[in-house]
């Protein structure tokens, strides 16, 4: 719970600061204008980096020690915030940019002991002092520019980092490392609730500040977790962790080179470039690389023991592959759409129109998420057992505080922050409470297995078909969906909850279907408000009742 905490924290601070820095955007001086090479056709706020700086560095204040590793890594990425957002406001030149970067890694390894001291060639082979301080440099000079390069389409470069810090969080949770995974958790949260205003089409960008602060991170963290001494973790393992960014910023580099020009100077060639060129749309190349990314850390994952020289292989191999298949589609002239004539819509078809014809199925799938998510908060109000007395605690305060907004805005029930936001404090107290519960009752247990798919399936059709924006499947949402599936089972995981990712699954299944039913159905949502504050009532009542007879 103490992560789940520091993850909350920073994904809120990050949240609640983003607005106010967009209205000061133009104040600052960090607008992104649109330009030849860019996707944007309109001025977009570049505050993302310092909103997730910001949401970072409170939870880590709190849950860390402030030791010379942690106190190096603050001042550092201080340093990186302050060059970015220099970097975001006049652009600065490839040299004054460098000397920032240089100063925020030469912080780490000084003050903070951040080193590659050695390699994994069938056994740890200790590296003299001048090639250790010469790879440690390169490496986090060359991740924190890969990262920065590679940020070029929406969500691009907050997800694919994203999945690197909970591939980091789930191998120093193996390992105990407390600050490699305190530190990936929080850059998660943080990254999170940027990502909700960064999705396509996104309101806001998270600059060479945001970039360069993830890139920096992921370095970082990566070189402690496989320290010697850390982990018996392969050395190059983030190189698998990293690998699309880095292959990505390497061949640029060389077809620069290889053309006479800067390595340094823009183009469009780019893998999310060249994938837009192919014919798939915003999304598509995203979840593209998405893709491809979580294919990486999968490989990470099962070679996380191996030889560096065989990692290096596979990366070599991967690196082959992806890049040799783009340049075989490009000379091919293939593209994802083609032209193809109008044809007579199929009986299946038909019938799908008519189904969002008045919205028919739309709205049908609304009131069985909405009955899901009532029954489901009442079921678990009704058979958890116990209920903690500080569950109790925070269940009676939401509900007096849900009392109070409901009689401060009567005419706008469900559309304020803080009704909503109760409502979702009343869901992850309900998933919680439910992870803890051991049902014997086999219809019950079997009401519970029939539960998620179905909520699951009402939301899909829900959002494929209600025509507000804020409801379209975005490939953050595909992100969120790997990662509560997928993560927490995978093999090896030590110490980790039993059922976990069916927990986080039905935590993000049920929170999306509490925005889009606050958003969507005025009716609906006051009779969610209503179960949501009955479910606070029983809980309060139940703990109550719970210490008085213990």
């Amino acid at each position: 719970m103490d992560l789940l905490l520091a993850f909350v924290i920073a994904m809120i601070v990050t949240v609640a600061l983003i607005p106010l820095l967009v209205r000061g955007a133009r104040w600052l001086h960090v607008l992104d204008e649109p330009a030849g090479r860019k996707v944007h056709a309109q001025p977009m706020p570049r505050i993302g980096g310092i909103a997730m700086v910001a949401g970072a560095l409170l939870p880590l204040y709190l849950w860390l020690p402030m030791d010379s590793t942690l106190a190096a890594y603050l001042l550092a990425v201080i340093v990186l915030l302050a060059f970015g957002v220099w970097d975001d406001r006049v652009t600065l030149s490839a040299r004054t940019k460098l000397a920032g970067q240089l100063c925020a890694v030469l912080i780490v390894m000084i003050a903070g002991h951040v080193s590659i001291d050695t390699v994994v060639l069938g056994e740890r082979v200790a590296l003299p002092g001048w090639l250790s301080s010469t790879l440690t440099l390169l490496f986090l000079l060359g991740i924190t520019n890969a990262i920065n390069l590679a940020d070029g389409l929406d969500g691009l470069a907050g997800g694919t980092t994203l999945l690197c810090c909970a591939a980091l969080a789930l191998l120093a949770h193996n390992w105990e490392l407390r600050f490699v995974e305190t530190v990936s958790v929080v850059l998660m949260g943080a990254i999170a609730g940027f990502l909700r205003f960064n999705s396509y089409p996104a309101r806001i960008f998270m600059g060479d500040a945001g970039s360069q602060f993830l890139g920096f991170s992921i370095g970082v963290l990566s070189i402690l977790l496989t320290r010697q001494g850390a982990t018996p973790i392969s050395t190059a393992v983030p190189l698998l962790l990293i690998g699309l960014p880095v292959v990505d910023t390497l061949t640029v580099i060389v077809q620069r080179l290889l053309s006479g020009r800067s390595p340094f100077a823009a183009d469009r060639r780019h893998f999310h470039h060249r994938l837009l060129a192919l014919g798939l749309d915003h999304h598509e190349a995203v979840v593209v690389i998405y893709a491809v990314q979580c294919l990486l850390l999968l490989l990470a994952w099962q070679l996380r023991f191996e030889s560096d020289l065989l990692i290096v292989v596979v990366f070599l191999t991967f690196a082959f592959l992806f890049t040799g298949t783009l340049v075989l589609l490009e000379r091919s002239g293939w593209r994802w759409r083609a032209p193809t004539a109008r044809t007579q819509p199929s009986v299946l078809a038909r019938m799908r129109l008519w189904l969002a014809t008045r919205r028919r199925l739309p709205r049908w799938s609304l009131r069985v998420a909405w009955l899901c998510a009532a029954v489901y908060l009442l079921g678990v109000a009704l058979y958890a057992n116990p209920v903690p007395v500080d569950i109790g605690t925070l269940a009676a305060l939401c509900l007096l505080t849900l009392a109070l907004g409901i009689a401060w805005h009567k005419r706008a029930v469900g559309e304020t922050w803080l009704v909503r936001g109760l409502l979702y404090i009343a869901v992850i107290v309900a998933v919680y409470l439910d992870h803890l519960m051991v049902i014997h009752a086999p219809w019950l247990q079997a009401a519970k297995w029939a539960f998620l798919p179905l909520l699951a399936v009402a939301v899909i059709i829900a959002v494929h078909y209600w025509g507000q924006r804020r409801f379209e499947a975005t490939p953050f949402d595909l992100l969120l969906i790997f990662a509560a599936l997928v993560l927490p089972n995978l093999p090896g995981i030590e110490n980790a909850p039993s059922n976990l990712g069916i927990s986080v699954a039905k935590l993000v299944v049920l929170l999306y279907a509490v925005e889009m039913i606050s958003a969507v159905d005025s009716r609906l949502r006051t009779a969610l408000i209503g179960a949501g504050a009955v479910f606070f009532a029983v809980i309060a009542v139940r703990a109550i009742t719970y210490t008085i007879w213990s």
